[in-house]
Order: structure tokens, then C-alpha cells, then sequence
């Protein structure tokens, strides 16, 4: 897996409610806003550019119910959808047009690379692509160190955004899976037992930690009794065992709110972090308590990934620094978004948290209309 450092800076003109956006990113990035702002279509962008660089955007497009529900508000108002990505010290940008059969294909493709950014001579250098009027992105289909296009396509090929929300009796979490599903935990916790089971055997002190962060959020938890079936030696199921108990039990004896935790807990404590990690409201069902953890373990990770995160709780809000809060509100029937800074809520910070400033709407993110 290819590493290169953090995404700088993102530019967005024309994704579904977001008309135009220019921010800044550092190692954690809040995004606080009301219901229906356009939070989840942000964190949903990234999703379409990992489609984007598998060569998988013309069926993701379909996926999404076509162009005109990709542009903002339609062909009719937005003609082109064009973004840039500055992982410094290179840059990706795209132009994309609708087809008259409502997909999109390339106007322009462009890779940069600034050597002076990072102390080295040579000046800019452009990669141009040839991908006018391809459905398909032209970038390398492999990640590699030879050429900025190829740590770009090893940063975003490793991007991943994670729903834990499901912990019906159904969802994929509390299935068996294939014992040999452990090269990356799933985004819907389907492979846990088997991730797990992974780190468990080759990462000991990554799983040591697992468990104590654990229990500290679910004091009777004692440990996983991680093995594989006893009738099909090629499947692993989650099972725990209780703290003063030789019983056994399974992932449909857990809380939605403890077997959530535990899946975040793998995600942000596992032995190889992805090069982001984004999440759509983490803090759905989980007590005070366990935010509080939540959110150190979320400074832990940041010391080897970023991590994007929306969120509706102004108690895991009040975990953050202002710096680490991005707000999303409405402005003209198009999402903005603004990073906030101390400087500028240096008076309001003195007196009042960031969720009490969210809350009494000095900071903005609340229900507004133009």
C-alpha cells in the first residue's frame, strides 16, 4: 500500500447540493451541521472519487440514479462537475459532463507535482491524460511509487467510508463470515470476527488494546472467543465471553450500542489505519461516556491517518478543539461549509464548549432558512 501525505486542500463546483467549496483539512475534521444540510452527500463525495479511480464511475453513476442526480440540482442548472485535490506535493483535478444517456464521461483528467513544496528543484510538472470523453478515469490501475499519479491512486484507492449504523439481527456484523475476509475490516462490520481473529494472532498488542479500550465502555465484557465453526472450519463467528461467567455468548447478546463500539474500536485501533478514515454520525446510540473514549481514540488514529467525520451530538462535539469543527449550513439553497478557527471565537470560546456554541448558534449549523 502506497502512503503519501495527508489531503491538503479539496475544491468541489457542482456535487449534488454542494455548488461550490474550497476547504482546508488537517488530521481530524468534524463536520456539524442540521439534518438534510448536505453533511452526508461531503462524505459522500469521497466515495465517488475511490469509484472514480477503480474505473467503476460509470456504474457508480447509475448506482446513484444517474447525472442529474449528481450535478447540482440537474444538467439543467449545473453543465459540468469539476474537483482538485492537493496532497501536497501533488495535485488531481477532473472535469466531468453529462451524456445524453444521463452518465458522466471526462472533459479533463490532470495530475501536478510541485517540487518546491517539498524543497526539491524541478518546478511544476503536469500530467495531462488522455481521458476526453472516457467513462473511465485514466489513471494507473495499480498504486506505485514511480510517479505522483501512482501515490495519489494508492491514497484514494484506500480510502473507505464506514456505516456501523445496522445491528439488526440481519445486518452483516452478526453473520458468520469467510474466516480467510481479513485484509481490511468491511465497512459495514460484515468480516469483524474475522478481522479480529486476523489481529489477534499477528498483532497481540493491537488486540490487547482492543479489548481494554473496550472494556472500558462495557466493564462486563470479558474477551472474544474468536475460533472457527466447529461444523465448517472455513467460517469464524463473533462470540464473547462474560466477565465472572463461563458461558458463552453471541453478537446478538450485545447492545446496538456496545457492538457499535466495538467496531469502531477495532476500525481506529487496528495495526495498519487506512490513508483516511470517514464516518457518517459515529455517535448513534453510543452513552456519554463511550464518546468520550470515542473521541480520544480518534486523536490516537490521527497520529497515523485523517479521519472525516459528521456528526448531530454537541456532547461528542465538546470532545474536539474549535480547530477540528467544520460547519456545514445553507446558504442561496447550496451546502457551505467553513472551518473554524480560534482566533476568530476566541470571546465566545472562553465562556462556552463547542457544542454549547453549536447550541446557542454563535457558531452556526442549525436549522436556518435564506
Amino acid at each position: 500500500m502506497v502512503k503519501l501525505a495527508k489531503l491538503d486542500k479539496l475544491k468541489i463546483n457542482g456535487y449534488k447540493s454542494i455548488k461550490s467549496l474550497e476547504i482546508d483539512f488537517t488530521n481530524i475534521n468534524i463536520l456539524i451541521g442540521a439534518n438534510g444540510v448536505g453533511k452526508s452527500n461531503f462524505i459522500g463525495f469521497f466515495n465517488f472519487v475511490r469509484k472514480l479511480v477503480e474505473k467503476e464511475l460509470e456504474l457508480y453513476v447509475a448506482q446513484l440514479g444517474g447525472a442529474n442526480k449528481v450535478l447540482h440540482f440537474g444538467r439543467k442548472f449545473t453543465d459540468k462537475l469539476n474537483f482538485s485535490m492537493l496532497f501536497t506535493p501533488n495535485v488531481y483535478q477532473a472535469t466531468l459532463i453529462p451524456t445524453n444517456e444521463d452518465g458522466l464521461i471526462f472533459k479533463s483528467e490532470k495530475g501536478y507535482f510541485f517540487a518546491d513544496k517539498i524543497g526539491y528543484q524541478g518546478g511544476t510538472k503536469e500530467y495531462t491524460l488522455e481521458s476526453q470523453g472516457s467513462k473511465e478515469s485514466k489513471l494507473p490501475n495499480k498504486a506505485h511509487t514511480a510517479s505522483p499519479l501512482g501515490h495519489i491512486v494508492g491514497y484514494i484507492k484506500d480510502w473507505k467510508v464506514y456505516h456501523f449504523h445496522d445491528t439488526s439481527k440481519s445486518s452483516a456484523m452478526k453473520q458468520p463470515c469467510s474466516i480467510n475476509d481479513y485484509y481490511s475490516l468491511a465497512v459495514d462490520g460484515g468480516n469483524l470476527p474475522a478481522f479480529l481473529y486476523f489481529i489477534k494472532n499477528h498483532y497481540e498488542n493491537s488486540y490487547t488494546k482492543i479489548i481494554k479500550t473496550i472494556q472500558r465502555v462495557a466493564p462486563f465484557f470479558h474477551d472474544f472467543i474468536l475460533e472457527p465453526d466447529v461444523a465448517n472450519n472455513q467460517i469464524i463467528r463473533l462470540r464473547w465471553k462474560h466477565k465472572g461467567s463461563d458461558l458463552y455468548f453471541d453478537s446478538n447478546d450485545l447492545s446496538d450500542g456496545t457492538i457499535r463500539f466495538i467496531c469502531l474500536t477495532t476500525l481506529l485501533l487496528q495495526p495498519n489505519l487506512p490513508t483516511m478514515i470517514l464516518l457518517d454520525e459515529p455517535e448513534l446510540g453510543l452513552h456519554p461516556f463511550a464518546l468520550q473514549i470515542l473521541a480520544s481514540l480518534f486523536r490516537v488514529a490521527s497520529n497515523k491517518t485523517q479521519i472525516i467525520a459528521s456528526t448531530q451530538s454537541s456532547t461528542f462535539a465538546d470532545f474536539f478543539d474549535i480547530e477540528d469543527i467544520i460547519i456545514a449550513d445553507t446558504k442561496e439553497n447550496a451546502t457551505v461549509f467553513k472551518r473554524l478557527n480560534t482566533d476568530e471565537y476566541k470571546e465566545w470560546f472562553e465562556e462556552y464548549s463547542v457544542g454549547e456554541m453549536w447550541q446557542k448558534n454563535l457558531i452556526g449549523g442549525v436549522p436556518s432558512y435564506d
